[in-house]
């Protein structure tokens, strides 16, 4: 353990820390000095312990809405996960879907080209019943 001498609320105070934790130490001490100047308008007129009392509450209070935040992103990454969810679903359904349209587009094709084949088959029967009704008519006629 390595050890840092450093000044918190004005004190001088001589701390260890794990190697890895050096940075860490170093950002806390800044932020409780700054809440501390926050408050440097208190100075004299009320004792440095409702300052520090002050500045636990302030930090406390911080560390409630960052709950709250937590708390309301999990909140949120479950709804994200409910509609991913959703949404494949929906997915699932619409390829089931496409795939429907799909086959109902062959069938459609496969029976266009059926009735075109009947079509002609009945163009060809016209023909010879024309041909018939003529061949009758010359027939008739003679």
């Amino acid at each position: 353990m390595s050890e840092i001498e450093i000044t918190i609320f004005n004190q001088k105070l001589k701390l260890s820390y794990q190697d890895n934790e050096k940075q860490r130490l170093i950002n806390a001490v800044e932020t409780l000095n700054n809440s501390w100047s926050k408050f440097s308008h208190l100075y004299g007129k009320v004792t440095d312990l409702k300052i520090i009392t002050l500045i636990s509450l302030e930090l406390q209070d911080s560390l409630d809405d960052m709950h709250a935040l937590k708390d309301n992103e999990a909140q949120l990454v479950n709804k994200i996960e409910l509609l991913q969810k959703e949404i494949k679903s929906k997915n699932a359904q619409l390829e089931e879907g496409l795939e429907k349209i799909k086959k109902y587009e062959t069938d459609l094709s496969e029976k266009k080209h059926e009735i075109s084949k009947v079509e002609n088959i009945l163009d060809e029967l016209n023909i010879e019943v024309s041909n018939i009704k003529n061949n009758i008519l010359k027939k008739k006629d003679e």
